[in-house]
């Protein structure tokens, strides 16, 4: 695996903005309820992408309802798991799964992880917009600012 690998630092980045996200949420005592429901989200896409990649059942549902204590288990939990994807030596491999409407496909891991990665970042933003129109001061979740605290 190459000294600087863009997808290691993607997934990197991806654990510390969920992590700031959650920080951001605790902070505000009275967070607008889509916020927490646009991160649960998050956390849960990403344990649904990891459950398909292993080829098992997911645990929670695109959409549930989950709490900011249950959310930091849950971002903890996937964190370590996309360490442990990414470090597989064949990122090219096919994952095949179905999507939430039963669909079966077919996609490169690389591709997913790429995919996940991006997925946060849309409702990060989406999270930050709420916090601030409820007069709270999200913490940044830029990639900048990651490479800046962790060169």
């Amino acid at each position: 695996m190459p000294q600087h690998d863009p997808l290691q630092r993607m997934h990197q980045h991806m654990a510390w903005a969920d992590e700031r996200t959650l920080v951001t949420l605790r902070a505000m005592p009275d967070s607008p309820p889509q916020a927490l429901t646009l991160y649960a989200h998050v956390l849960a896409a990403e344990h649904i992408w990891l459950r398909r990649i292993d080829g098992v059942l997911h645990l929670y549902d695109v959409w549930q309802p989950i709490g900011l204590d249950e959310c930091e288990r849950l971002a903890h939990l996937n964190a370590a798991g996309f360490k442990r994807v990414i470090a597989e030596a064949d990122r090219l491999r096919p994952v095949s799964y179905q999507n939430l409407a039963g669909v079966s496909y077919t996609t490169p891991l690389e591709d997913i992880l790429i995919h996940i990665s991006h997925h946060g970042m849309y409702h990060r933003g989406q999270i930050a917009l709420l916090v601030r129109a409820a007069g709270g001061v999200p913490l940044p979740t830029d990639y900048i600012v990651f490479q800046r605290e962790h060169p």
